[in-house]
């Protein structure tokens, strides 16, 4: 039909002049889930351009009008997303779109462009009517609704998951009293790929009044639209892996939310990648534990060390703060470490040791041999690596017998007794090779007891002007008690004390005590 008719076909400012034929072929692009994620229109527009107004029996005129055209033509078609118009005068157009151009190709006719040169253009769309020519077609920047993502702007989408458990940790209880039960740890990972779609570059959120502005519009890159689908569908929780009855990951809690993001700009996609730790204790945290028994026929106490690493893990909002989560803000590893250290860890040492020490006393144990560790440690440390987020901690403990003094870290009591010795008197002579001469007076020395406290207090405990009445009390009834003991003794009715001592190290918390006793017999 002639220009002049009521039709309009367009791109941009070219009208097409003779108008060309086209062909239309719909895709419909889905994950192999069968969740719809675009619609494609491929058009081809097959036609030729003539010498119009010109003498065709002028072969110079009309090699020159074809040349013109079909320069005209390609400069019309240098860029994508212009307006595509085709409408019939003021209806509602039957084709209104920004395309992406795919391919021109541009021949020459048998007439060696003399009269004629043929062309076919190829086109890419999401949609032939957004409307008008005053709305362009493209992707809604809204995002989309669950199963149906075609408004997403995307044409490749896989969201992963992997669910596996830490280093095998499955968490159940442990047939040790004290250890209560151990948490199940996973390890949980998403990845989520996405590639926008060339032809979907436009939001419909702009509006042309006229086909003339459609060279200022602002388009938008694949791989923008990739990365606001994959920024918006960030996150993760135990119930979207769709697995929580067959990893048994339900009621989990969430940490360590790192991610790895790669763009790649000429394909236009997204990849992002976030590894959770997914944990069922109450405590941010993983626990390494080792415990060790000792014994020996040297030392009658059976030693055991409890030692182990508190790993902190980080949970970081990535939603929070005024750049929306740059930089990320969360709980520290170390903090997470520390909480669970003081809240709970610290204070089960005693009970995990003392029941593996019960439950690897030997049936034939000696008559005596405790049935439960000292409460107090013989050693204990604590070490902090708040860069990697760990508590390091190492306590010992024995079944020695309790302190005679509640006050004291360490101490050590001895009973003595020097039995009264013959007494005779040693007589020396001149030349005599067998040695001196001995002779009985017929009589016997002293008897001696004495008692002995070496003590170590805790620093809290101590003061330089002495110990406090409480403090003293335990050794004061010792020593009085044993004092009494010795009239017990046969024979024994008169008793002098000899020797008594107490010294005092506020600085060391260090106490000592000797005190010994002459003991008479009148018979």
């Amino acid at each position: 039909m002639p220009l002049g008719d009521g039709i309009t076909f367009s791109y941009g400012n070219y009208v097409f002049d003779p108008r060309p034929l086209f062909t239309v072929s719909k895709e419909i692009i889905k994950t192999p889930s069968n969740v719809g994620l675009a619609t494609k229109y491929s058009l081809s527009l097959n036609g030729y351009i003539l010498p119009t107004g010109s003498d065709i029996t002028d072969g110079k005129a009309g090699l020159t009008k074809v040349f013109s055209g079909t320069n005209s033509l390609r400069d019309a078609f240098d860029r994508d997303f212009k307006l595509l118009l085709l409408q019939c005068n003021s209806d509602t157009p039957l084709i209104s779109g920004y395309p992406r151009v795919t391919n021109i190709d541009v021949n020459n006719a048998s007439d060696n462009y003399l009269q004629r040169s043929d062309y076919t253009i190829n086109l890419e769309l999401p949609s032939l009517t957004g409307g008008g020519k005053s709305e362009p077609v493209g992707m809604d920047c809204g995002g989309s609704a669950s199963g149906d993502l075609s408004a997403s702007g995307l044409i490749s989408l896989t969201d992963e998951f992997q669910v596996e458990f830490l280093d095998e940790r499955i968490g159940g209880s442990v047939g040790i009293d004290g250890f209560g039960t151990v948490p199940s740890v996973f390890s949980l990972q998403r990845t989520l790929s996405a590639q926008g779609d060339p032809s979907a570059s436009l939001c419909s959120d702009e509006i042309y009044d006229t086909p003339q502005l459609v060279t200022n519009r602002r388009t938008r890159e694949p791989w923008e639209i990739a990365k606001d689908y994959v920024s918006a569908n960030l996150g993760l929780t135990p119930a979207m892996t769709g697995l929580a009855g067959l990893m048994c990951v339900s009621g989990m809690n969430i940490a360590n939310n790192i991610r790895t993001i790669s763009v790649n700009k000429t394909e236009g996609s997204v990849n992002a990648t976030e590894t959770f730790i997914a944990y069922t204790g109450e405590y941010a945290v993983t626990e390494e534990i080792e415990i060790n028994t000792e014994r020996s026929t040297e030392d009658p106490h059976t030693q055991v060390t409890v030692n182990g690493t508190i790993q902190g893990l980080s949970t970081i909002d990535y939603s929070a703060g005024v750049y929306e989560g740059c930089p990320p803000v969360g709980d520290l590893k170390f903090t997470n470490a520390l909480t669970s250290w003081n809240g709970g860890i610290s204070g089960s040492l005693y009970a995990r040791a003392n029941g593996v020490y019960k439950s690897s006393l030997p049936d034939n144990r000696p008559i005596g041999v405790k049935d439960s560790l000292n409460l107090i440690p013989l050693s204990e440390s604590v070490g902090y690596n708040p860069i990697g987020g760990t508590v390091v901690y190492a306590n010992t403990y024995n079944d020695r017998p309790d302190n005679i003094n509640p006050f004291a870290l360490r101490e050590e009591v001895n009973w003595t007794v020097n039995y009264a010795n013959d007494v005779f008197a040693t007589l020396t002579v001149l030349g005599r090779t067998n040695g001196p001469l001995f002779q009985s007076i017929g009589t016997v020395g002293p008897t001696v007891a004495e008692i002995s406290i070496d003590a170590v207090m805790a620093p809290a405990n101590a003061n330089v002007s002495g110990l406090s009445d409480a403090q003293w009390a335990p050794y004061n009834d010792l020593v009085t008690d044993y004092e009494k003991s010795l009239l017990n003794l046969v024979s024994v009715n008169q008793i002098f004390t000899n020797s008594y001592s107490e010294t005092w190290q506020p600085q060391a918390g260090h106490y000592t005590l000797s005190k010994a006793w002459t003991l008479s017999k009148c018979e």
